[in-house]
């Protein structure tokens, strides 16, 4: 028998659920006649679900959902450390947690999402609505859920597209230059062909094929897959096979790219920083801070390059601190796609060669343009004469100033008849009359008026 008791000022329902375990829920029934309600309620689904008169599932809750979702879907997935991690930090501690799927509205999952926007980006909050809308839909294919699902009611959130740093050509040899001999190689088969860092990590020896210049992408990590799902082979570059050789001679295993203990690396392997120190030293930055290297005095200085400066406090030497530019190792995969399309390469090729799916997001989120190169792509554009300046082709020509006015009425006319401008008097007047169209009646009038004059 249901029955509720109050704890801590709050109202619990304890009643038993369609597998006979005894179940203790709180509830927001403010007297003990709501949550009495509320208990019975719960009671008769429970019994309906029990003798089949309401299909399995209607008492699933989302925790329930998640868990059933990410074992059962994800759990051979590239995504389901993130998946799982996200669901745990931001579904499981929300109130959505402990509510029936079948309870839940588009209000409950907008009022959700709506309280991330402080602490997590959008993207982040398309995530945490998408992990719901595909379970959901999951759970509905699989028999476990009957209804619309309310995601679909709750829009994305609007992801501001991010402007990317990449390398120049001038900028990738510097770099190399600047990192460790041991992670040059994976640094520059990264530049050169694009592969993920999980996919550089589970690169072995047997997937590439020097002599014939190809290299097999068909595993990330551990994992006997890609990110996509599916295996490539890719050309090499000629540049490239100095790095690869090199990296097959150090390398003691079968991995191409090894740790120190010539095991795989661990997945949260700091390129970054290797990347950003190389940087650094490469002198690719937006500036240097130079700061006071005295604990409690925290002086500092910007300027543009790492002169040795004083500080004006304690008169030691400050530290310069390079701010290099914002990339990151993943931008090395934008950098390949951005070099390749301002090289000529077909965009086509370029999409082949970085494995997307579609061309838009090789064109739109990878390939990025120069300005540079886009001044010299839109001084193509040549449509004059080389000998004649283009402002002779826009401006009128105008008279020459220091010729002396003409008097003449009909030449007057005549010249502003013929230069092509339009009459500003549109006019049927008889009155207004133009002198080159009425030459006799002019010559009319004024003899009329010198006779009146010589009376």
């Amino acid at each position: 028998m249901a029955s509720v008791y109050l704890k801590n000022g709050r109202w619990f329902l304890r009643f038993k659920d369609v597998h006979g375990r005894w179940t203790a829920k709180t509830c927001a029934a403010r007297t003990k006649t709501e949550a009495k309600t509320l208990v019975a309620e719960i009671e008769r689904q429970v019994e309906q679900e029990r003798i089949g008169l309401k299909k399995a599932g209607a008492q699933l809750t989302v925790r329930e959902l998640f868990v059933w979702w990410l074992e059962t879907y994800l759990a051979d997935r590239p995504s389901f450390d993130t998946a799982t991690s996200r669901v745990r930090v931001h579904i499981f501690t929300s109130s959505l947690a402990d509510m029936r799927v079948a309870e839940l509205r588009p209000g409950h999952i907008e009022t959700f999402l709506q309280g991330k926007t402080k602490t997590l980006s959008p993207k982040t909050i398309n995530h945490l609505r998408s992990f719901l809308l595909v379970a959901i839909n999951t759970a509905k294919r699989a028999g476990k859920f009957e209804g619309d699902n309310p995601v679909t009611d709750v829009k994305p959130r609007k992801v501001p597209r991010r402007l990317y740093d990449y390398l120049k050509v001038e900028e990738v040899p510097r770099v190399l230059e600047a990192l460790h001999p041991k992670y040059q190689s994976l640094f520059a088969t990264a530049i050169y062909t694009g592969l993920r860092k999980g996919e550089l990590f589970g690169l072995r020896k047997q997937d590439v094929d020097l002599p014939r210049r190809l290299l097999y992408v068909m595993r990330s990590h551990d994992r006997d897959t890609t990110k996509g799902g599916h295996a490539d082979a890719l050309p090499i570059s000629t540049e490239l096979i100095p790095y690869l050789e090199h990296a097959f001679a150090e390398s003691p295993g079968e991995l191409v790219f090894p740790g120190e203990d010539g095991k795989m690396q661990r997945r949260d392997a700091k390129l970054a920083a290797m990347l950003r120190r190389a940087l650094g030293r490469a002198g690719i930055v937006t500036g240097y801070e130079h700061r006071c290297r005295r604990p409690k005095c925290g002086h500092k200085e910007l300027h543009e390059d790492r002169k040795r400066r004083q500080c004006p406090n304690d008169h030691t030497a400050l530290w310069p601190k390079a701010l290099v530019r914002n990339i990151r190792f993943h931008d090395l995969r934008h950098t390949t796609a951005s070099l390749l399309m301002m090289a000529g390469a077909n965009p086509a090729s370029v999409q082949k060669i970085m494995r997307h799916s579609s061309p838009v997001i090789t064109t739109q989120i990878y390939g990025h343009l120069a300005p540079e190169y886009l001044q010299a792509e839109i001084d193509r554009l040549k449509l004059l004469p080389e000998k004649k300046p283009l402002v002779t082709y826009l401006l009128p020509a105008r008279k020459n100033a220091a010729e002396p006015a003409e008097d003449d009425s009909e030449t007057e006319a005549m010249s502003e008849s013929c230069s092509g401008a339009p009459d500003p008097i549109r006019t049927g007047d008889p009155r207004v009359r133009s002198p080159m169209l009425y030459p006799a009646e002019l010559r009319a009038r004024r003899d009329r008026t010198e006779e009146r004059g010589g009376r």
